[in-house]
């Protein structure tokens, strides 16, 4: 019987990390705006819409193993590996409170 509680609360754990994880990454910040899914966080943290070049370049195609595909950030306040704030991060995942400059 302790076995079953024992496995009821890790499969709970579990289920809880997986809607942690879910929240911080995934779920919008934003209702859903006209543009282009992307937009750029420069380093002083503001946010601006992509130009052309930038909208083909986050549309191409790229292998996962390939040094020159984009990095998307996962949230806004995300650091790239070098520890900067900019990036391309989706333009749902931006807090409400930022303005995406055009």
């Amino acid at each position: 019987m302790t076995i079953l509680i024992i496995l009821a609360l890790l499969i709970l754990i579990v289920f809880i990390i997986g809607i942690i994880i879910y929240v911080n990454n995934y779920y919008p910040l934003r209702p859903k705006e006209i543009g282009f899914e992307f937009v750029y966080v420069n380093l002083d943290g503001s946010v601006r819409e992509l130009d052309s070049d930038e909208q083909n370049y986050l549309t191409t195609d790229f292998l996962p193993n390939d040094g020159n595909r984009p990095y998307i950030k996962s949230n806004y306040n995300a650091k790239t590996p070098d520890g900067k704030l900019s990036g391309y991060i989706r333009r749902r995942r931006v807090p409400k409170t930022i303005i995406i400059k055009s």
